[in-house]
């Protein structure tokens, strides 16, 4: 086996991977609410070289062994867990309507799916025909009783959340947290599902809430064009070294196998 060619090809590979990341995260730049992709990739156990064949020498019945250590020698990477960015800072966009809802600090809100209760910070509301207040997507925002119902037009959202409808309190939006550092993995649309389905989520203290504004995505593009160009240049350094070893290769075995 030619170790050089397949720890090189695990270098495209894993490149490749990246690649598909940073492009999924340059198509989310207008996305409410995403948080963009960080490839995260590991390497291979490293090998420890040394000489061998070198003469042993015997001193006082002890065997010296003079074979120098050469060094450790990498044996490859491949793509490892996609973390996602919750401490990079999402600009605001201010809307005027009011149930375009940006949350400041911590937490998420909670929708109904079909699947369960997820998680999301795009607050890009509107009314479905029975007037409840739905994502885009159609699930339902979670009060602090329930899905919330808004029966009038003259709504007001306050920084708590608290929804009133003609002057009347209707109910509350809930805003949950989760421990730190986030164990959230994507499921789409903008989101989350904790990794651990026993993780109880919990009323967030420092998140406020600003009607009339929307949270961006917090992928910068010129950020991302620089990792993309970065990727480019390791992938063609990768192709460049499978070109060199099977180059050697098969000098090895027209060239040198001919005189042998």
């Amino acid at each position: 086996m030619n170790r050089g060619l397949y720890i090189a090809a695990s270098g495209m590979l894993t490149e490749t991977s990246r690649q598909n990341i940073v492009a999924n995260n340059l198509a989310n730049v207008n996305t409410t609410g995403y948080k963009k992709d960080i490839p995260m990739s590991k390497a291979f156990p490293s090998m420890l070289l040394h000489r061998i064949h070198d003469p042993r020498r015997i001193f006082k019945q002890f065997v010296m062994d003079p074979r120098p250590v050469v060094g450790e020698m990498g044996t490859g990477v491949n793509p490892d867990n996609t973390a996602h960015d919750f401490v990079t800072p999402s600009p605001y966009q201010a809307t005027g309507n009011v149930l375009d809802l940006a949350l400041y600090g911590d937490g998420f809100f909670v929708v109904q799916t079909p699947t369960g209760a997820r998680y999301t910070r795009n607050g890009n509301f509107v009314l479905d025909a029975n007037r409840n207040l739905v994502t885009i997507d159609g699930h339902s925002v979670l009060g602090k009783n329930g899905p919330i119902r808004i029966p009038g037009s003259d709504i007001s959202i306050d920084q708590e959340g608290n929804v009133l409808v003609n002057n009347e309190f209707v109910d509350g939006i809930q805003i949950v947290d989760f421990p730190k550092p986030y164990q959230l993995a994507k499921i789409g649309n903008s989101l989350f599902v904790p990794v651990d389905p026993n993780t109880i989520p919990q009323p967030t203290i420092t998140g406020r809430m600003q009607s009339g504004t929307l949270e961006q995505s917090n992928v910068n593009v010129v950020t991302e064009m620089v990792n993309l160009i970065t990727i480019t240049r390791a992938y063609e350094a990768n192709q460049r070294a499978v070109l060199a070893q099977n180059e050697a290769t098969g000098r090895a075995i027209n060239d040198i196998g001919r005189l042998t």
